[in-house]
């Protein structure tokens, strides 16, 4: 009788132990244990708005000559770079290809406007046949087919720019700023 005792008592020992266990769990689970639920829930990202470093510059002194021809010297290779790049693409984009010839003959002018007489002359003929590379492909007369031959005049003469009119050989021959024409105040 003993032995029937025991394991009855095992039995709801064990089954108490498993209620108080399922009480525990789903007083975790649904209410309780708020450490444990910060535990488990995400946090909001802590990042600390950082503050911002301001430098003022002091935009009052005019460019030099020599400055804007560098900044356009830069603008024509930025966008004859990205003609020779789209004329060499597989994917031959007509549309960026009129865009970026465009451009470059533009700054190609602008560079032209600031050279002074002599280098200037010397000039005029790049500023020709780039006009009439820049006529034929906004006419759409370059198809893939021909983009070779129009790829190796542009590189030619890209090469012949840099050569002759890169900006430290034409840096005394620059036209001077303008004058400032603003009417000054009179006493």
């Amino acid at each position: 009788m003993q032995h029937a005792t025991s394991s009855t008592l095992k039995a709801q020992t064990l089954t108490a132990w498993y209620f108080r266990v399922a009480c525990c769990l789903l007083l975790v689970a649904g209410v309780g244990c708020e450490s444990l639920q910060r535990k488990f829930t995400r946090k909001p990202s802590q990042m600390t708005p950082h503050t911002p470093i301001i430098q003022f510059q002091d935009y009052t002194r005019a460019m030099t000559p020599m400055d804007r021809y560098r900044k356009h010297t830069m603008l024509f290779d930025y966008w004859n770079s990205d003609l020779l790049e789209t004329l060499q693409s597989r994917s031959f984009n007509a549309k960026r290809a009129r865009r970026a010839s465009s451009e470059s003959l533009l700054e190609l002018q602008t560079l032209h406007s600031l050279l002074t007489d002599e280098p200037a002359g010397a000039f005029a003929p790049l500023i020709e046949e780039r006009t009439r590379i820049n006529a034929q492909i906004q006419a759409g007369g370059v198809v893939p087919s021909q983009a070779r031959g129009v790829v190796q005049v542009l590189e030619s003469q890209t090469r012949r720019l840099h050569r002759e009119f890169y900006w430290r050989k034409v840096e005394d021959r620059l036209r001077p700023l303008d004058v400032d024409t603003t009417p000054q105040a009179t006493p």
